[in-house]
This record gives structure tokens, sequence and C-alpha cells, in this order.
């Protein structure tokens, strides 16, 4: 994008994002971008042109995508698709708008140069580290629209760091393809040493660091545990498993066996007694049977994560899998709804002990209904009742257990004026 002008003149934009926090990044940056030529961004009304930051990782993205598209063309409005569907799937944008249509791609965006130049709103900053990845997953089709691993230079990922503390982020994002892969490539350093570079970093923030595929992070683990030992990152791990199946895992390409993801996992808790798993599950992959669904089902009772998030399998164009016979629609929806109500009584259950605790919590962002959400030292999502300024770190007693979230109330808070400590207010 950097190379590509939008507009001969200063014009009004609006920006959309669809899909991952590595797409949220790519959207700062290119509205750091914009800024800087003299463009404005403004809300949808009032834009000449809309620019849609793509996602086309499953069908039932690429279908919501495709009828925000045809809503813009609808509404007349003037339209820049960019992304992974830009990237993967140019012909098929073509055919929703027309052939002219101005498409930028995630390499576009970055020019193929390492400046990390971000624009956000709030506390929370989100930094690529890298673009593509190494691996070769049978069923995906970001790897068509961010290629291989390509890892930014350390220095300029702490100088954006740096320069998102200096304008109020307190939450900082690192995200990538594969976090755990940074460095495969080049520059001799892998993340555990990029961790502990931006940690050094000035000032009172807080990292969250993206997924990481299971059979990159195993070679660092040790190293990424040290790493993780500081006040400056939430314990709060994403690692992608997809499947209990042994021979799943190798028909979807994954380079681990489930014996694998248990052990990080495992290595984690012993070091991290309060931290969060996250992790995914494909259903329905076309070679998955029944014995392979139960095996997956075992692993999601034997580990018990945190968060899981379940993704019924589509094929995608141009991917190994989508010359596999696929399975019916209406068993993937059975496995799926199987596989999330156990989830879900495994979450209500783990969050349902921390009713009554007391907690830190970062307050992130303001509620869409009111109230605020915070995030505490493992990134659990804590939601407070109560009108607090986003940034700011407050104790809370949980109140409430949801499976998806905690509910709290904040107990005494002071802040310090002329070394004196005032207590502000008490909200029972």
């Amino acid at each position: 994008m950097t190379a590509i002008s939008l507009s001969p003149g200063a014009a009004k934009f609006h920006l959309e994002t669809f899909g991952c926090t590595a797409n949220a990044g790519d959207t700062m940056r290119m509205r750091a971008i914009l800024k800087s030529e003299g463009h404005e961004i403004v809300e949808e009304r009032e834009a000449d042109v809309v620019i849609v930051n793509t996602c086309t990782v499953t069908k039932r993205t690429e279908l919501n995508v495709i009828k925000r598209l045809k809503e813009l063309k609808e509404e007349g409005k003037e339209v820049v698709v960019a992304g992974c569907m830009a990237a993967a799937q140019p012909d098929l944008v073509r055919s929703i708008l027309d052939a002219d249509v101005t498409m930028v791609t995630p390499q576009d965006i970055y020019g193929y140069n390492d400046e990390q130049e971000l624009d956000f709103d709030g506390v929370i900053a989100v930094i690529p580290i890298a673009m593509g990845c190494v691996g070769k997953c049978s069923y995906c089709i970001v790897k068509r629209a961010r290629g291989e691993l390509r890892s930014y230079k350390p220095e300029k990922i702490c100088e954006a760091v740096r320069s998102a503390v200096e304008r109020g982020a307190k939450e900082v994002r690192i995200t990538a393809q594969d976090c755990s892969a940074y460095g495969w490539d080049s520059y001799g350093i892998k993340l555990p040493e990029l961790l502990e570079l931006i940690t050094s970093v000035e000032g009172d923030f807080r990292i969250r660091v993206g997924m990481m595929n299971p059979f990159t992070l195993i070679h660092i683990l040790d190293e990424l545990l040290e790493a993780f030992d500081s006040m400056k990152i939430f314990k709060f791990f994403h690692l992608p498993v997809q499947s209990g199946s042994d021979k799943v895992l190798g028909d979807m390409r994954r380079n681990y066996k489930a014996a694998d993801f248990v052990e990080i996992v495992n290595s984690i808790r012993k070091r991290f007694k309060y931290s969060t798993i996250c992790t995914d599950f494909i259903t329905g992959f076309p070679t998955e049977t029944e014995a392979d669904f139960f095996s997956s089902l075992n692993l999601l009772e034997t580990v018990k994560p945190e968060k899981v998030n379940i993704t019924r399998f589509s094929s995608r164009p141009g991917t190994e899998a989508s010359k596999l016979k696929d399975l019916l629609e209406r068993e993937k929806k059975r496995r799926s709804r199987i596989f999330s109500a156990v989830y879900h009584r495994i979450a209500s259950a783990k969050n349902n002990e921390l009713k009554g605790k007391k907690l830190s919590v970062l307050v992130t962002e303001r509620g869409k209904k009111g109230g605020v959400i915070g995030r505490d030292t493992s990134y659990r999502t804590i939601v407070i009742k109560r009108g607090l300024p986003p940034g700011a770190t407050y104790k809370v007693r949980v109140k409430e257990a949801k499976s998806t979230y905690l509910v709290g109330e904040v107990q005494n808070f002071k802040f310090q004026n002329s070394r004196k400590w005032f207590v502000i207010a008490t909200f029972k």
C-alpha cells in the first residue's frame, strides 16, 4: 500500500475489518498510511471511499464478506478491497464488484519493508511481528494470501511498541500467523529473545502474545516459558490443536501429535498455575471418522482449556483438502454442537471456581451495552458494569461466572496525589 495512491487528493476513508488480530493490525497500519498521506478517517456515512479489510479463512466468513461488499455496491460506495480475499481470491472480488476494483494485499500494506507505523483508538495496539508462516496445512487458504514466513526486524518491532506505549497503549497485542515461528527465517533470534527485548521497553503496558502453533512452539518451549515470566506479559497461550486424532492431524499436515500438545499444556500449567490455555478445534474434517471425533472430545476433556474456538470444516479453494470428499453438513453441525456443549460445561465449571476471587484487572475497552471490559493477568475477560476509564487497573471481585466471561465488581481503589492516597469509591 505504501506504493499505491488510493486517491489523487485528500479524501475521506472508512475502514472495516473482518477476521483475525493480524487483520486488525493491518487496518491500524493502513490508518497510519492514509493519515500520513493527508486523508481523513471517518464514519461510513461521511466516507468517499470504504476500505474493506477482508478475511476468507472459512466459507462462512467468505459469505459474510461477500454480503458486505454487495451492500456497499448497492449503496453506490467506492470500495477498496484489502486483505486475504484480495490476495487469495482476486477473481471472486472482481465478480462481486467490477474488473477494475482496487485491491490491496497484505504484502502491499507493508510494502515489503519493516516499518511498523500504526494508528489506533483507545488503549489497544496490534503490532505484527511477521508475515506468512512455515506450515503447509492441507486445509488453509491463508498461506496463499500471506505466503512464506518473513519475520520483521526486532528493532523495528520494539520501536513500534515504544511508540504505541508513548501514545497511550496499555495492551499491546503482538501477532502473526504463527508467533512461535518468529525468527526461523532470519535475524538469529527467536520469539523468547524478542519478548525479552519488548518487555525491556519502558512503560506501563501488558503484552498479549498471539497464536503459536504446537510444532514450532515445542522447539522453544523452555525458553519461551522463561520469557513469559514477566509482569508485562499476560499468561495467555493460544495454541490451536485442531484435532485430537493423530491420523487427522497427519491428514491436516499439522506436523505434531496430540501428545505433543498435551506436553506443552502440562509444561505451561506447571510453570504458570494461573494461566489461560486457548485452543482451536476443527470438527468434520473430511477424513475425520466418529472415532477420530471422540479422540478430539477426549483431548478436550483431558486438557480442559479455558477457551476454545470451534470451527466446522469448510473447503477452501485451491487447498489440498478441497480435493477430499466432504462430510455431510448436518454431520458437521452435529459434531460441532456436541463439542460446543462439552466445552461450555468445562468452561463454566472452571470459571465458577473463580467466584469470590479478587483479581487485578486492566480495563481495555468500553462495553457495547455500557460498562467496560477488562483483562486479568491471564487475559480472562472481565465485564465490569461501571463506566471506568480504559487504561486503568483495578482490584475486582468476581461476582458472576459465565462460560465465556466473568462479571466483576470494583473494590476500594485509590489514586495518589501529593504523596497521599485517597479512596475514590467503593462499588458494592
